[in-house]
């Protein structure tokens, strides 16, 4: 399983780097796990929200060798949700691949039509913009080939969902484990 993280300026750090985190960790721990993680960009240089400069993996706008794409959110989703061609991808990526989305990614989704109609998740501050799905207060939820994840640090608990549907249960506790991970309660 190749997973790809979408990167743009403006990203909010944590989204992104939660679910790198936890899906890296696993694959530290399983040298053999069938598990890939990289970036992805359209440019190399990337200005995070909170000042934090990265450099993406992979720049390019073709993600056939990805089978899944993580969607983060941050200020900058203003300008991906304006940019058609980026919109046009992520959207094409989503009708035959599962997709997944942190905090305002979501709203990123949205934009893309994938939500429509589907149970989702994204910012308690953000959850009246998502006006095409049916809004949830779980900090992760699966709809079909779409996860989404609530605010920011739910970005772990997105990894930690993705080991699980992918690898078992088993592997998701271990890795919360290693980093010392527990889980708000719900509620």
């Amino acid at each position: 399983m190749r997973v790809g993280i979408l990167l743009f300026d403006g990203v909010e750090e944590l989204d992104f780097v939660g679910v790198w985190e936890v899906l890296r960790k696993a694959k530290q721990l399983h040298p053999g796990l069938a598990l890939s993680v990289t970036t992805l960009a359209t440019k190399e240089a990337i200005q995070c929200a909170l000042g934090l400069k990265v450099l993406a993996h992979e720049v390019k706008r073709d993600w056939s060798d990805v089978d899944l794409l993580v969607v983060p959110g941050g200020p900058g989703r203003k300008e991906v949700i304006e940019d058609a061609a980026m919109i046009d991808a992520i959207a094409q990526f989503g009708r035959s691949r599962p997709v997944a989305s942190v905090c305002t990614g979501a709203l990123i989704l949205q934009k893309t039509g994938l939500l429509d109609g589907r149970r989702a998740t994204t910012h308690f501050l953000s959850r009246d913009e998502l006006t095409e799905a049916d809004v949830v207060t779980d900090r992760v939820v699966v709809d079909g080939p779409v996860t989404t994840a609530a605010g920011v640090s739910a970005s772990i608990d997105l990894g930690l969902a993705i080991l699980e549907a992918n690898f078992g249960k088993a592997l998701a506790d271990e890795v919360a484990a290693r980093i010392e991970y527990v889980p708000p309660q719900a509620g």
